[in-house]
């Protein structure tokens, strides 16, 4: 079976088998880098960033802080990973979503949410990680409620990437793999809460401007089928 060296501050062996829950971690730091990317992306090439909640964004990147901090104390590669490498993009997508007009509903949210994880991590000093694993597991919910919030109460979802969504289910498949293989509890919740979470804002995406119209009452005036886009070159 192939071994490779593993640094010291990871693990106690000198070596690290190359075992299916290895696997499972690697692909899913390497999906974790891309998955990222794409509403980054979409965000630079449009004007506004109508539809996308700054307030899921910044909680997503606090939870990628965290995970990443926890992965680090539970010397396990594959949990601190993943989350570091999706911070980048998740953080300058909050700067993108924020001057270009992104929803700014909930913004005391992030500051909760970060008072919420430093308790939960200080308390491991005192009653162990059971906290902290059940925070985490749900950090996603964080990301995932407001936007989906954002995505069913606006008439113009163009700004928010399908693809990106499509690849936090694929994201949320290998973390409760890697939970199920490598014995880590919060991976499973958060596969859970993600996959229900990115399965409704795909499911916004995909519903016609007019179908939306009719369970969401534009404004007078307002045609659905035009996007903010197109209305700003309009005027």
């Amino acid at each position: 079976m192939t071994h490779v060296r593993a640094p010291a501050r990871w693990k106690a062996h000198e070596e690290v088998t190359l075992t299916p829950a290895t696997l499972v971690g690697l692909a899913g730091t390497l999906l974790a880098a891309g998955y990222t990317v794409p509403q980054f992306r979409k965000l630079r090439r449009m004007t506004t960033a109508h539809g996308v909640s700054v307030a899921a964004l910044a909680s997503s990147t606090i939870s990628g802080v965290a995970w990443t901090v926890f992965g680090v104390v539970e010397r396990d590669l594959w949990v601190a990973l993943p989350a570091a490498v999706a911070v980048p993009a998740t953080a300058g997508a909050v700067v993108l979503a924020w001057f270009r007009g992104g929803s700014r509903e909930r913004l005391w949210l992030p500051a909760v949410w970060l008072a919420v994880v430093s308790a939960a991590g200080l308390s491991a000093f005192w009653v162990g990680s059971g906290p902290a694993t059940v925070v985490l597991g749900c950090s996603v919910a964080l990301l995932v409620t407001p936007a989906a919030l954002t995505a069913w109460r606006s008439h113009d979802v163009t700004a928010i990437a399908a693809s990106a969504w499509a690849l936090m289910i694929v994201d949320a498949l290998l973390a409760g793999a890697y939970g199920v293989l490598a014995d880590v509890d919060a991976n499973l919740i958060y596969a859970a809460v993600a996959t229900t979470g990115s399965l409704a804002i795909l499911l916004r995406v995909s519903i016609p401007p007019h179908v939306h119209a009719r369970l969401v009452p534009l404004p007078d005036g307002i045609d659905p089928e035009v996007t903010r886009d197109e209305l700003s070159l309009a005027a």
